[in-house]
């Protein structure tokens, strides 16, 4: 059973006897390449640090699942990732009894600067779970695994979808967005080039990032998703798919 964490970028999901917090696009290091900009802004690591603590105070979760987009940096470490990344796992290992990452396209060289007791899956994601009441888990920037997109019931991250209003000056806003959708089985497998039989329909989860600072693009303003392989498959549609603000306003 996956619920999400009312006002937070974050699901709670209850299965196998276990309660697991899922949390997606983390960009630690953001802050330098904002530095570079001109911006001077206080470490957000520390901030996303004590929301966990706030949600874990509500829901005693054991185990932690990052899907994704860990570090900000693509493709290389950073100086400031050395410090801000263990800093920010050890403390969830204070936190959880275990912890999990699904590496995402921003995370070359992540195991160099990571704890060793995080467990760091493959790219294709994972499988939480046992049974009708399993998920599938993944970044969203490469095709899920053959099991993840079986479970019927997929979690991803990657997109930063938001929802950009407009008031009665001209003015605009965006805010984050969940995307609620749902798959035609078959139909993501063969795009994803798996041979699987299975057919059906599953359920499509599209997180927030949990670091509020990166933005993204609007929902709203696309007439389609046009972002990653799972998203941009014929397998699922926008207009079908149920879109909530963090406060739980439903805009689409």
């Amino acid at each position: 059973m996956l619920k999400v964490v009312p006002g937070e970028a974050a699901l709670v999901f209850t299965g196998s006897g276990e309660e697991v917090l899922l949390i997606s696009d983390l960009h630690l290091g953001l802050e330098k390449e904002l530095a570079r900009k001109g911006f001077r802004v206080p470490s957000y690591t520390v901030k996303m640090v004590a929301r966990v603590r706030d949600i874990v105070d509500g829901h005693p979760a054991k185990k932690l699942v990052v899907l994704g987009d860990v570090k900000h940096s693509v493709g290389k470490v950073e100086d400031i990732d050395w410090g801000v990344v263990p800093w920010f796992f050890d403390t969830m290992l204070d936190l959880f009894e275990s912890v999990e990452v699904v590496p995402g396209n921003h995370d070359g060289n992540l195991k160099t600067v990571m704890p060793p007791r995080v467990k760091l899956d493959l790219s294709h994601g994972a499988v939480l779970g046992e049974g009708r009441g399993r998920i599938g888990v993944a970044h969203g920037h490469a095709w899920p695994s053959e099991e993840a997109i079986a479970s019927r019931n997929l979690v991803i991250g990657h997109s930063h979808f938001t929802y950009e209003m407009r008031d009665n000056l001209g003015g605009r806003s965006r805010e984050a967005v969940w995307v609620f959708a749902r798959y035609d089985v078959r139909e993501m497998m063969g795009g994803a080039g798996y041979k699987s039989k299975a057919k059906g329909t599953g359920k499509l989860t599209v997180m927030p990032p949990f670091n509020a600072m990166v933005g993204g693009q609007p929902i709203n303003r696309s007439r389609s998703f046009e972002f990653g392989p799972v998203l941009s498959s014929r397998s699922l549609s926008l207009e079908e798919s149920d879109i909530f603000l963090l406060d739980g306003t439903r805009v689409g």
